[in-house]
């Protein structure tokens, strides 16, 4: 027999209160401290699963927060990054009733974006790892939805944003790699389709200031996807066209990762001979051999910041800041 749904006027009935009490217990209604708390043990007894339209229809809000991500499905599962800050997203919008919607869409689907959005209802959305294309930028604007990026928007799109502060991470990994004598040093980056008037680009700038410093440049600066494999073509690469090249900046730990794979395969000593940073600081960085040294993204911070951006949004119809940027720092281990 199927089991008979639960109303939000059962949970009002077991919690000894009104249905209004009940729905702002809830909700983001006002009520007290007591009554919210018995309200929303009553709820989690019967297992009461809110109607988010019904909920809607009465607010004017559903609740709901799309995290937006412009990946192919086998990336997203594979990376660090997307992981990490995804985890972290979810979990700072669940810390503030809100309900975080997982929108996974491949960088060519813009019509399944669009149906996802849709049936979503959310009220706002955050915009994590975005690829540039005129189209999905045109839904995006197009849908009137708050909206945050994780990461700068590329040009044209002005929309708030955290981000880690890019220029900085380049210019220390700049620094490391000319202080240790360095000077034939080449950039692995990231993807060329993310860079804006800041991304993958400002960590290539940062490097170079530092490496003019030395009265030096980069001997090569090959772009492509934040991963192992690119990591691997790109060191294959840069040593066949400059086999004297003695250091590399990674724009992310995956490439660092397959660079220095290349590296041992063809005989360099890694710090001896090739110094090697990469930044992002997550778990791969400790496991490779030499241990990686790199710059350290605070994943926490962006994910908590661009939630407060956007409840702050949603709240006073306002934004309090449309910029946060934050500093990162140098881990030192054993590859330089």
């Amino acid at each position: 027999m199927a089991q008979q749904t639960v109303t939000i006027r059962d949970v009002a009935r077991k919690a000894g209160v009104a249905v209004s009490t009940a729905s702002r217990a809830l909700g983001e209604g006002s009520a007290s401290p007591a009554t919210r708390s018995k309200v929303r043990q009553a709820a989690q007894e019967l297992h009461f699963v809110p109607n988010m339209a019904a909920r809607q229809l009465t607010s004017g809000r559903s609740n709901v927060v799309a995290i937006v991500i412009t990946e192919a499905p086998d990336f997203v599962f594979r990376d660090a990054f997307i992981s990490g800050i995804v985890s972290r997203l979810m979990g700072a919008f669940s810390r503030a009733n809100l309900l975080p919607f997982l929108v996974l869409i491949a960088p060519t689907d813009a019509d399944g974006f669009i149906r996802l959005l849709r049936d979503s209802g959310a009220d706002g959305m955050v915009v994590v790892s975005f690829h540039y294309s005129k189209r999905f930028a045109t839904i995006i604007k197009a849908s009137g939805k708050p909206t945050v990026f994780v990461g700068k928007p590329p040009v044209g799109m002005n929309y708030p944003y955290v981000d880690p502060d890019s220029v900085q991470g380049g210019y220390i990994a700049g620094r490391v790699l000319t202080d240790r004598g360095r000077q034939r040093i080449a950039i692995i980056e990231g993807p060329s389709d993310m860079q804006s008037p800041g991304g993958n680009n400002e960590r290539t700038e940062g490097c170079t200031m530092a490496l003019r410093e030395a009265n030096l440049e980069p001997v090569a600066a090959l772009p492509g996807p934040y991963s192992f494999e690119h990591g691997i073509e790109a060191m294959n690469a840069i040593l066949d066209a400059h086999p004297e090249v003695d250091g590399v900046f990674a724009h992310s730990d995956q490439i660092a990762a397959g660079a220095l794979h290349v590296l041992h395969q063809r005989g360099k000593r890694v710090p001896q001979d090739v110094s090697v940073v990469g930044f992002d600081d997550f778990q791969i960085a400790s496991a490779t051999s030499p241990r990686l040294t790199t710059v350290a993204q605070p994943l926490t911070q962006l994910a908590q910041a661009a939630t407060d951006m956007l409840i702050y949004r949603l709240k006073t119809g306002e934004w309090k800041t449309t910029a946060e940027i934050f500093p990162v720092k140098l881990v030192t281990r054993e590859s330089v």
